[in-house]
């Protein structure tokens, strides 16, 4: 059951009919849903109902009353309206079952999902909160909830302004654009969209008319003797600075030697090279595709000049030369590029099975690794003597099977829900992953990648990493036991261990707060 004020008032049971409601009643149910969860006198709701509260107001208001709670306790049983003290009133029902209650909830959610770094899930919960929103509160008429009205008003224009808001810091800000200009030249004194318009104008990657709205904004808050904020001063300030290189704009280039050659590419050319070493099978050109990938990587390029690159067999890279072990090549990968680009050293961020190869070159290249972040990554990663964590042998070979060439495909691992659970209801993200899983290698070499990542076992080259090495790792990690991240920071000789809410293995799913620690690491001395 839902009681409903936000728009035409009314009681609505589940699978039914809302029983119908005179004007007066859905007012007073207005009122009590709007200032629940606190109680409301009877003098309070007559002056509320009426300008001039006709001398049987109380009795008027007491009838409405009962109608209202006979239309709660026939839609839900032990809702209703509960009575305060000697003349209070107020909505005895959970705020999950009206929806002003519904839409605080999600307002709520958003901001965490904000402060986590991921605005584009905000945006969704947000855009759900506003299809609830169908108008204003059905109030009175009256002098008295005019107040009330107008403050309502005011929550609404800001659930849209936080919506706003998301939208335009997520991976697509040319679709608030729209809405922002009709918005602003609406009511050209709303300086906060104001604020949001040039900077969804500026990372969409329109710069000019970035400085044209702030200019346009400016004038219509002087004309009225209004002095710009500071927010609007450095909205302005940032559309003046270049945007970090877009992943869309990479392009790609090949690290040549006597051996092959790897496909690579610079995302930006500022601040500390950061090589960054995706996981199992995901590509440069499947990072272009994907917007989680595409904004997480964008948020390293604003802090480093980051180079990410397809190990051989993978992606637009050589294929891997069977002679060879594969862990050799990846790591000959690492170096042939840091070679290409001219450089002596390099911060290394790796996740998951490509810790192994972070971990191996660092150990073989000690004076060409500046720094070491790893994400959700071990030395080994089946159980075995004298290492009690991750799967068994036995398992881990059944999930390999089951994942690369299941017997029946119907009964297959689903590899969304086991590498990022928190997307795992994305469809968008399910048709990318699946899309790169078919693209990226062959059978054969997706054998080989989980085989290596599977089977290698690094623990005795742990004390040969010199490097300062990041050991992050989220607590609730469904493919990655807690174990090896403790391990890793326990036994490299220079580690400090970070753990953090979440479930993905991925490195750009889930929360935020890894980009935010892996930034900081980055930027001490």
């Amino acid at each position: 059951m839902v009681v409903r004020v936000l728009g035409t008032a009314g009681v609505h049971p589940p699978g039914g009919d809302a029983p119908r409601l005179e004007r007066k009643a859905r007012e007073l149910l207005s009122i009590l849903t709007v200032r629940a969860p606190a109680a409301v006198t009877l003098e309070e709701l007559a002056g509320l109902l009426w300008d001039d509260p006709p001398p049987s107001s109380v009795k008027t208001v007491r009838s409405h009353l009962s109608r209202v709670r006979a239309a709660l306790r026939a839609a839900q049983p032990g809702a209703g309206i509960e009575r305060v003290g000697r003349a209070g009133y107020r909505l005895a029902l959970a705020a999950e079952h009206t929806d002003v209650g519904l839409v605080a909830a999600a307002r709520t959610r958003a901001r965490r999902l904000l402060a986590d770094g991921r605005p584009d899930r905000a945006a969704a919960v947000l855009a759900e909160a506003r299809e609830l929103w169908r108008g204003d509160p059905e109030l009175p008429e009256s002098i008295g909830a005019e107040a009330l009205r107008e403050g309502w008003r005011r929550e609404r224009r800001q659930l849209v302004q936080e919506h706003l808001g998301c939208v335009a810091a997520g991976h697509d800000p040319s679709s608030a654009l729209a809405e922002l200009a009709q918005l602003t030249a609406a009511d050209p004194l709303d300086e906060p969209l104001w604020v949001l318009y040039v900077r969804a104008l500026h990372r969409a990657g329109r710069p000019a008319e970035a400085l044209r709205a702030a200019a346009t904004a400016r004038a219509a808050l002087v004309e009225v003797g209004l002095d710009p904020s500071s927010a609007l001063r450095e909205a302005q300030a940032e559309a003046l600075r270049p945007l970090p290189a877009a992943p869309e704009a990479m392009t790609i280039r090949y690290a040549t030697g006597h051996d092959g050659s790897t496909a690579y590419a610079r995302l930006s050319d500022h601040g500390r090279t950061l090589v960054v070493l995706n996981p199992a099978m995901i590509t440069i050109d499947g990072l272009l595709d994907g917007p989680y990938a595409r904004a997480a990587l964008r948020t390293l390029a604003e802090h480093a000049a980051v180079v990410c690159l397809d190990r051989r067999g993978i992606g637009l890279s050589d294929p891997l030369q069977p002679e060879r072990e594969p862990l050799d090549q990846w790591v000959a990968d690492v170096g042939r590029v840091l070679d290409t680009l001219g450089l002596e050293r390099a911060d290394l961020f790796a996740n998951f099975d490509t810790g192994l190869v972070a971990l191996e070159f660092a150990a073989r290249h000690p004076g060409r690794v500046r720094s070491l972040v790893l994400a959700q990554c071990y030395a080994r990663y089946t159980r075995g003597p004298g290492y009690p964590y991750g799967l068994g042998r036995e398992t881990t070979e059944t999930l390999i099977r089951d994942t690369v060439s299941p017997r029946d495909p119907a009964h297959g691992v689903d590899s969304v829900a086991q590498a990022a659970p928190s997307v795992a209801a994305d469809e968008d993200f399910r048709r990318w992953w699946n899309r790169l899983g078919r693209r990226a290698a062959s059978p054969a070499v997706a054998l080989a990648v989980r085989t290596v990542a599977t089977g290698t076992d690094l623990r005795h080259r742990l004390r040969q990493v010199t490097a300062p090495t990041l050991v992050l790792h989220r607590r609730n990690c469904l493919n990655v036991d807690a174990g090896h991240a403790s391990y890793l920071a326990a036994h490299l000789p220079d580690a400090r261990l970070q753990t953090m809410p979440g479930t993905d293995a991925l490195w750009f799913t889930d929360s935020a707060e890894l980009l935010r620690h892996t930034v900081a690491f980055l930027g001490s001395p």
